[in-house]
């Protein structure tokens, strides 16, 4: 019993060295581990976790992430001069280098920018919001683009500021509500910035708009951004903000990142909701993301998708192989390249340029020797049978719109493409597709104001028929060729229509293709466009030639974003070709304010939308730009 007792003794004398009643303690004081001042059976309480000490890192606004921002944000990163940023600072910041760089003459090739077509007058206050809700939660919360600054695409509505469209026929046409990807991007913690310059009526692919003139590639201003999201890419391009959205009936969101040097994602139709965002064709049309990396561009398509009744294209996205996050498919070890099998597309119906010409071409050759460096097994893909479809219902796609923006409580001296088309069907007693009272210039056509260069393809529009919604045989042609695709990458042939086996003899099944965004290759765009599948353009490298980027496009099954968005990480990871323009300051146009700004963009280029912007006289162009930029 003694030595039982010693045990006992000597792990009594342990616990009160430990910290037990009595240990270290002063008199008169209670230890929080006393079982007699706490209620019967309630847990002693826990020390606060130590928070472990952190570097404290360089805040840049060029090339910055959003991950970089929520460090700096939190006090990780700090400016050079040591002091921290908030929201609001932020916010500022980017503004400031829109007022400095937007509208400067660039050293390649002497013209501006023109990226951005408006501010919003709100963003400071809505950036001081954020900081609240920033202060209240303790951090991000559950916003994982908090204080994201956002340009969005002309085309998207908003509620704190009009959409035009690049036209001056829809000057203000102030929505009602938030399209349903900006309030997706709100929800998410993201800050509208303002509004980027597109393409008129997204109808041309090389940045002319009749707000704008001329968008500029701001790598070589002499050199097309591409189009219709111009100013969307050419801002993001030039760090005029964090993110930025295009729409892409046909390479408007592939073809600017390429040029500039981005990642864009055009999605599945029925990822993003087409609501709220001004149509060209609703069996092509399709919001996305533009960004600098991947991992912003998964956050926002992140965002910027899911299920809206409006959209019953998003209804059709079976909701069990929705991804719970897209920024999951970013593990290099599980979604990465290794074990791939990547097809490069060789002919794409009567295209047998699709990978790319000239110094394009040698870029996406390198970037699929990278592919295969990198453990992917590479195919060439022949899809000869493949058509361009679509549906002419553009007519009856804008109506539709004007309808439900009405319905939304939207505003706009427009409300229909033609009023003489609805005057038409008066005569025959019937009625445009709910546009019954549609009147003189509330017609598009009428107001005289759709620029030149977009009029005539714009009255091709108002003269089809207004009743007429896609067909099924439209719709099941473009059924057929998604299903012809997506047979070909389940089941590879080669040209001559042969299976492609592998060593076990079992025919090739593809994850993901890879072909060119344009320009060179030939027109490349409706292979996404047509079938309605989905594809990541990523940077490739620089092509000297013309002294702007290029980049490639991963093309995708329908619904299988997280592939290519694995596929595209992994390989920008292992490449890091995404490098900043060189842009120069105006020393004029730093001390600028938000109105100041709004109010140029407006104005100073009314005298030049007599003529399409191409054909201008250099010397109105160049006294347009003295106007824009006091210089």
């Amino acid at each position: 019993m003694s030595h039982k007792i010693s045990i006992l003794l000597l792990l009594i004398s342990l616990l009160m060295l430990s910290g037990c009643p009595g240990s270290g303690s002063s008199s008169g004081s209670s230890s929080t581990n006393d079982i007699t001042d706490n209620s019967p059976g309630e847990p002693p309480e826990e020390e606060p976790p130590i928070e472990e000490p952190f570097e404290v890192g360089l805040f840049t606004l060029e090339e910055t992430t959003m991950d970089q921002v929520h460090e700096a944000l939190a006090g990780r990163r700090v400016l050079e001069d040591g002091s921290p940023i908030t929201c609001e600072s932020l916010a500022q910041m980017y503004i400031d280098r829109i007022y400095a760089f937007n509208d400067a003459p660039q050293p390649a090739n002497g013209l501006p920018v023109r990226g951005v077509l408006a501010i919003n007058p709100l963003a400071l206050e809505q950036a001081r919001a954020l900081d609240a809700l920033y202060a209240s939660d303790d951090g991000i919360g559950e916003r994982f683009l908090h204080c994201m600054p956002v340009l969005l695409k002309d085309n998207y509505d908003t509620v704190d500021y009009p959409s035009t469209q690049g036209s001056y026929s829809m000057l203000g046409h102030q929505a009602g509500v938030d399209a349903h990807s900006v309030a997706q991007l709100r929800a998410a913690g993201a800050l509208i910035l303002g509004k980027a310059n597109q393409d008129e009526f997204a109808f041309f692919t090389t940045g002319f708009s009749n707000r704008a003139i001329q968008v500029s590639n701001p790598y070589n201003t002499s050199e097309s951004p591409a189009g219709s999201s111009s100013g969307t890419g050419a801002s993001i391009a030039s760090n005029f903000a964090l993110g930025g959205t295009g729409s892409d009936t046909c390479q408007s969101i592939r073809h600017p990142s390429s040029v500039n040097g981005l990642v864009g994602i055009r999605p599945s139709l029925g990822v993003i909701s087409q609501h709220g965002i001004f149509p060209l064709s609703h069996t092509r049309d399709t919001g996305g993301p533009m960004t600098r990396t991947v991992k912003d561009a998964a956050l926002m398509l992140q965002a910027m998708a899911g299920v809206d009744p409006r959209d019953p294209k998003t209804l059709l996205y079976p909701d069990e192989i929705r991804p719970d996050s897209y920024v999951d498919f970013l593990d290099r070890d599980v979604h990465g390249v290794a074990g791939r099998n990547i097809g490069v597309v060789r002919q794409l119906g009567t295209n047998t340029s699709a990978a790319g010409t000239g110094r394009q071409g040698e870029l996406i050759a390198q970037a699929v020797e990278k592919l295969e460096s990198m453990g992917a097994t590479i195919y060439d893909v022949y899809l000869p049978d493949f058509d361009n479809r679509g549906a002419g219902s553009r007519h009856y796609d804008i109506n539709e719109y004007f309808k439900t923006f009405e319905a939304e409580g939207g505003v706009s001296e427009r409300a229909c493409v033609s009023s003489a088309a609805i005057d038409l069907l008066a005569d025959r007693n019937s009625v445009a597709h709910g546009r019954s009272e549609c009147t003189d210039i509330e017609g598009i056509v009428e107001t005289g104001r759709v620029g030149p260069r977009t009029a005539a393809l714009f009255g091709l529009v108002a003269a089809a028929d207004p009743n007429q919604a896609p067909t099924e045989e439209e719709l099941q042609g473009i059924v057929e060729e998604r299903d012809y695709t997506t047979s070909v990458m389940d089941a590879l042939v080669d040209e001559n229509g042969d299976p492609v086996l592998d060593s076990n003899l079992n025919q090739i099944r593809l994850d993901a293709l890879v072909l060119s965004p344009g320009p060179t290759g030939g027109r490349t765009c409706d292979f996404g466009s047509t079938t309605q599948m989905g594809s990541i353009v990523v940077p490739v490298g620089f092509d000297e030639s013309v002294g702007v980027p290029r980049g490639m496009e991963i093309f995708v099954r329908q619904y299988d974003e997280g592939t290519g968005l694995g596929i595209a990480y992994d390989y920008e990871q292992a490449t890091l070709h995404r490098a900043p323009p060189s842009l120069v300051a105006s020393p004029l146009l730093v001390n600028e304010t938000i109105t100041e700004f709004n109010a140029r963009m407006q104005q100073a280029l009314i005298d030049g939308t007599s003529e399409a912007p191409e054909t201008l006289p250099l010397e109105t162009y160049q006294q347009v730009l003295r106007d824009i930029t006091g210089l």
